[in-house]
């Protein structure tokens, strides 16, 4: 089964008020998240208020279930 395929791109103002204005930011995004996740993370983390930086980005083995992520950091989530 075929499906129709549209696009319905947002309003331009709509766009400018974004976080990601536009289709090549969030591709550009992404593939700093995949290169460089720590850096990625770590960038993105600097947007909530820390009371206490993080020593690590990421403590990870992705084939394993203990993945930790900003160890020795502390925040208040509803700060």
């Amino acid at each position: 089964m075929a499906q129709n395929e549209q696009i319905f791109p947002p309003p331009p103002e709509f766009s400018a008020k974004a976080h990601v204005k536009s289709l090549a930011e969030y591709e550009k995004l992404y593939r700093e998240s995949i290169t460089n996740p720590d850096a990625f993370w770590a960038a993105e983390a600097l947007r909530v208020t820390w009371f206490k930086k993080w020593d690590k980005v990421s403590d990870c083995d992705f084939h394993s279930v203990d993945i930790k992520w900003f160890t020795g950091g502390k925040l208040n989530a509803s700060y």
